[in-house]
């Protein structure tokens, strides 16, 4: 068989994989995302996007945060976007990209179309989780490299296999379904700092739906769109690390969310700063330091993070969440990074930006960068010269919220919290956040997605 008709063959045809760790991995990623799409959902981002696209279509999928109702796959773009909105959404080491952000919205405005119970969302989940991870290892990091916001690329082709598990697509249809999400790959990573980067989370979420109904109506396509000539590898990605082959032999064994968990985000900004900033708040907690002590700080990062820093002096909210600049002298004066801290009048704040001078970002030689660990892709080296002479400096692999450095129950749920503060409806949260507890056992999603409108 194809590399694609393998992936097909799994999700149309494996057993349920929601036991165990599988289970309570995915159901914090449930808890994680709809935190997320509610912070996100009055973001001016979103309601562009919303306003772009409510009259295009009528249904029964609902927009977060609105009355408003349309049809699966336009549902989708409006979430998809909220989503990703404020890049406090999950990364997934395998696509070097985001993967529930794309997810999630999609299966959940599948869900309102049918009656769907939270294992079913949750199975589903897992198997796009799968197909994700076999077509990024098969392309990265060349792909990424190369400019493609492997979010929006990747993405789709992992909501079409998701869909086509939730729907109950035998492994044909399956197969075209993804074929046809590659036709609508595309998003460059030229858009970070803008509106476009969230709006690609939701058009993946979008053309993934749209693909699995072109499929489902028995639209043909090429039977093998990720391997050989004109291929995905061939066009988007070049020499992949693992190859497709590899990875769609351990499908399922166990399943990807186990082995490559997600980098459930701590700060709402660019992965790529994370444990630079991570390094920094705990230097001055261990040494107990205020930014008065402090002369300068230097961080050092590979060329994937430096590249995706554009923005030493950011201008607006979008553009200082791909900031080092920005990141750190935040850290600097409060020691933490919340939603906050990216509004219009944070970004423009005259003690953060005074900090500026002080900080430095650095790129590591490509023929001696820094290392690079299991599920750590992104190093980071940070000293802080202090103004007595003494320099103190920490480097780390992994950030928190990986899966060798987790989230206790504690952070996540302070980070719900955060993400759903603009409800102000106490009663409403609480009920989310007891039905978040238990999503497996929801009987049918649409009672869930009704808590989620306004």
């Amino acid at each position: 068989m194809s590399i694609t008709d393998e992936i097909a063959t799994w999700v149309a045809e494996s057993e349920t994989n929601i036991t165990g760790e599988a289970l309570r991995l995915a159901r914090n990623a449930m808890i994680d995302i709809v935190g997320c799409m509610i912070a996100g959902a009055n973001d001016e981002a979103t309601s562009r996007a919303r306003k772009a696209i409510v009259d295009l279509s009528s249904g029964s999928a609902r927009l977060v945060g609105s009355e408003v109702s349309l049809a699966a796959p336009h549902a989708a773009l409006v979430n998809g976007t909220a989503a990703h909105a404020l890049d406090f959404d999950d990364n997934y080491h395998p696509t070097a990209g985001h993967a529930t952000a794309v997810l999630a919205p999609a299966i959940f405005a599948l869900a309102d179309e049918h009656s769907i119970d939270g294992t079913m969302l949750l199975d589903s989940y897992i198997a796009g989780l799968e197909a994700m991870t076999v077509i990024g290892n098969g392309v990265n990091l060349a792909h990424y490299e190369l400019g493609w916001h492997s979010t929006s690329t990747i993405g789709g082709m992992g909501v079409a296999a998701a869909a086509a598990r939730l729907c109950k697509f035998d492994m044909e249809t399956t197969t075209r379904a993804i074929s046809l999400a590659f036709s609508m790959a595309s998003g460059s990573k030229i858009q970070f700092g803008t509106m476009a980067k969230p709006l690609h989370s939701g058009i993946a979420a979008m053309n993934g739906l749209l693909a699995a109904r072109y499929a489902e109506a028995g639209i043909t396509a090429a039977s093998e769109p990720l391997e050989g000539i004109w291929s995905f590898k061939d066009l988007y990605g070049g020499n992949g690390e693992q190859g497709f082959a590899e990875g769609a032999k351990i499908m399922g064994k166990p399943t990807a969310l186990e082995r490559y968990g997600l980098k459930v985000k701590i700060h709402p900004c660019c992965a790529s700063v994370h444990t630079a900033v991570d390094a920094l708040v705990d230097l001055m907690n261990e040494h107990d330091l205020q930014v008065d002590e402090i002369k300068s700080v230097e961080t050092v990062v590979n060329k994937i993070s430096y590249d995706n820093l554009k923005f030493n002096d950011p201008k607006t909210e979008m553009e200082a969440r791909f900031s080092m600049h920005y990141c750190i002298a935040v850290a600097l004066l409060r020691k933490r990074l919340i939603l906050d801290d990216f509004e219009k009048f944070a970004v423009q704040d005259s003690k953060i930006r005074a900090l500026y001078p002080k900080i430095t970002m650095t790129k590591t030689s490509e023929d001696n960068p820094l290392p690079t660990a299991t599920n750590g892709r992104e190093p980071a080296e940070t000293r802080v010269i202090l103004k007595n002479g003494q320099t103190l400096s920490k480097f780390l692999q992994h950030p928190k919220g990986v899966l060798q450095n987790p989230l206790s129950e504690k952070e996540m749920w302070s980070k719900f919290d955060d993400c759903v503060s603009c409800i102000g409806d106490a009663e409403r949260v609480a009920t989310i956040r007891n039905k978040l507890e238990s999503f497996e056992d929801i009987a049918d999603f649409r009672e869930f997605t009704k808590l989620l409108t306004t």
